[in-house]
């Protein structure tokens, strides 16, 4: 099995900088990274003759399957209004910090039944739950989760969404491919996003046995030195060393952006 280059410094197999080479595949694979982004990656209408309108009747076909088959026989629901709200505001909100109380609100429901519907969406792997990294005593974390749903094409058939992904559903997008792809290796690995009260923060810090790795992703189209600021100076607030630094995004240009933090292609990261 080819491995991505994420893969590849999961392991350990290279040195991140020795892998920032001219990818003459760049457009080819970014073409299939647009495809994801777009229709997800179920293998069900992973076909490229399968028309983009077909593709998005099978994902609303497959949103309410979910809805009127898993939910009802997993949560033993007598109406599936209550939990369609709930599930179409963290669609709204994803990547966000989530604030069960708000979500409640809008959706008519206590904050323990968001909580359980959640639940239930995790354990049917709709969406996982990035918890925040907050073992330090001596500062001041922000200690809410984000949520991320983990196949952007039913993020999409769930708010209809048929145009551009904003910034937030495009780290949704790349952390959900980050978290299956680590997954699938069957690797001790935990998940989690960082946020200082005073603003510094990290989108996602994957912790492994020997350190973490620090990931920014950015949707633009060009990244400049400025990005590198959040996976920066977090040594005196981690308990394990930093092994990697990554800002992610949609610049097809490979390079360090400052000493220690490397820019890759979205594209050329998860392929």
């Amino acid at each position: 099995m080819q491995l991505s280059y994420f893969q590849n410094i999961l392991l350990h197999r290279k040195a991140a900088d020795k892998l920032l080479l001219l990818d003459t595949e760049h457009p080819k694979k970014k073409n299939i990274l647009d495809t994801y982004l777009n229709f997800g990656g179920y293998p069900a209408i992973s076909d490229a003759t399968i028309l983009n309108q077909e593709k998005q009747e099978w994902l609303r076909n497959y949103v309410k399957t979910y809805l009127e088959r898993d939910i009802r026989d997993l949560a033993k629901l007598r109406r599936l209004e209550p939990f369609t709200k709930v599930q179409k505001l963290i669609a709204l909100n994803t990547a966000r910090l989530t604030n069960y109380s708000q979500i409640a609100v809008e959706a008519g429901v206590s904050s323990k039944t968001v909580k359980r519907f959640l639940e239930y969406m995790s354990i049917s792997f709709q969406t996982i739950v990035l918890e925040p990294w907050h073992r330090n005593p001596k500062k001041r974390l922000v200690k809410s989760p984000k949520i991320h749903f983990l196949d952007v094409g039913i993020l999409r058939a769930i708010i209809q969404k048929r145009d551009e992904l904003t910034g937030h559903e495009f780290e949704s997008a790349i952390v959900s491919e980050i978290f299956k792809q680590a997954k699938s290796m069957n690797l001790e690995a935990s998940f989690y996003h960082l946020r200082t009260l005073d603003g510094r923060e990290v989108d996602l810090l994957i912790e492994t046995e020997k350190g973490y790795i620090a990931i920014e992703i950015k949707k633009s189209e060009t990244v400049r030195s400025l990005d590198a600021k959040h996976p920066k100076g977090l040594e005196d607030i981690l308990d394990k060393p930093i092994l990697y630094r990554f800002v992610i995004s949609n610049d097809p240009r490979s390079r360090e952006l400052e000493e220690g933090v490397l820019a890759i292609p979205a594209a050329q990261f998860l392929t």
